[in-house]
């Protein structure tokens, strides 16, 4: 193997000294994965990880001689966690995989080399591999791709998406997530095995597509890859509608917004992918919202804020700024000033409350009545909201209220 020297990575201290213990112990260990590539592009890792000709049986009595606790995240897989801390580090085992069922679940061969363990990985800049002292290992052309922001499969294109078809949306992960391209004969598998997509958990599809769509270029890699998502969703997708997501900000709810305002079925494909209660809750609020040309009054926008709340109304402006950037840019202000000035929009924010009206004569539902009739006015500037105005006109409103039911 030839290891590049001139390549140095701030490793964090718990994977030094983790190098240290399993190299004394007479093991190899190297830094993998997503934390090399990482690196590479600048950016801090999430996680670090480890891989090792250790087994999980050899590595556990290692930590413990030296009290690092251990945590068995995946010994089926090789994975052991250890403990620093509130800190977790995987520490995997160099494994081979074959014998793929169901497009998804792999034998594991423990009897692995590190060459073999980095060829089993989905994509070459996730095949690289980084050392303290010896530097960057890189088999596959990883780097080189890193430099030229593109996204190939290791070895074989349609090898690497038959073994685990969830690689399909790992692809498109990380087209959104990093900007790359994926290279031709990757798109290819991509597109033409989307299909195998259907051996995958809803569950994971979910994960992965939460992913996709919060990436900075969710709208160019879900208007190229449609019918990735047109599969994944069961209804056709309007590709002009999708482009306008990376527009959005980075909020889950606006962006599903704007994936299901371009569906034909939304709130079936929606139910159908298993998320959150709160997030189908949101979606059936807000969609709605989306097929109407709003006004541009804020008195229009404070009765909206009666019936959303402020996370749906923000998830809803952030969808608004990508399809009518004009209407946007008003009722933001409108909802800005709103919130900047304490505006009466709710009946928290009115100056008297249902204790105020107990001498007016009323029983507790006309209470309420009457206070939503003094916000309404309040709302529309009809009136002042302070305690004598409020009053006033609530005993104003009881008074009507007796003649009427005197007729």
């Amino acid at each position: 193997m030839l290891w590049d020297t001139n390549y140095h990575f701030n490793l964090p201290p718990p994977i030094l000294r983790l190098l240290e213990i399993l190299e004394a112990g007479g093991f190899e260990a190297v830094v993998v994965g997503g934390c090399v590539r990482d690196y590479l592009l600048g950016r801090t890792p999430k996680d670090c990880d480890l891989a090792t000709n250790a087994t999980p049986q050899e590595l556990a009595p290692l930590l413990k001689a030296h009290k690092i606790p251990t945590i068995p995240l995946g010994l089926a897989f090789g994975t052991l966690g250890a403990r620093f801390g509130k800190q977790v580090f995987e520490i995997t085992t160099y494994r081979e995989e074959s014998g793929y069922t169901d497009h998804r679940h792999p034998k594991v061969h423990f009897n692995a080399t590190l060459e073999t363990d980095l060829k089993r990985r989905d994509f070459t800049i996730n095949a690289l591999a980084c050392h303290p002292q010896k530097g960057l290992l890189d088999l596959h052309g990883g780097l080189a791709d890193l430099r030229a922001k593109r996204l190939r499969f290791v070895g074989v294109a349609v090898d690497r998406v038959n073994e685990d078809a969830l690689r399909i949306l790992r692809a498109l992960r990380f087209a959104s997530v990093l900007g790359f391209k994926l290279e031709p004969k990757s798109a290819q598998a991509v597109l033409e095995h989307a299909p195998l997509l259907k051996y995958i958990s809803k569950e994971r599809i979910f994960a992965e597509l939460c992913k996709i769509l919060m990436g900075a270029q969710a709208g160019a890699v879900c208007a190229t890859y449609v019918g990735v998502l047109e599969g994944v969703l069961n209804t056709p997708l309007n590709p002009t509608l999708l482009s306008p997501l990376s527009q959005m900000p980075p909020n889950l709810t606006t962006r599903f917004l704007g994936l299901l305002f371009a569906c034909e079925t939304p709130f079936k494909s929606l139910a159908e992918l298993k998320p959150p209660k709160k997030l189908i809750k949101n979606i059936e609020r807000l969609l709605p919202c989306t097929h109407q040309s709003p006004p541009l009054s804020k008195i229009w926008l404070k009765t909206q804020m009666q019936i959303l709340s402020l996370s749906q109304v923000r998830a809803w402006l952030g969808w608004l700024k990508a399809y009518e950037p004009s209407k946007w840019a008003v009722l933001r202000t409108h909802f800005k000033q709103i919130g900047a000035q304490r505006e009466v929009y709710t009946l928290g924010f009115l100056a008297i409350n249902g204790r105020s009206l107990k001498g007016v004569g009323l029983k507790k539902a006309e209470i309420g009545a009457c206070l939503q009739a003094c916000l309404k006015e309040v709302i529309h500037q009809r009136l002042e909201n302070t305690p004598s105005a409020l009053s006033k006109f609530a005993r104003a409103w009881a008074q009507n209220l007796r003649e009427h039911a005197l007729k």
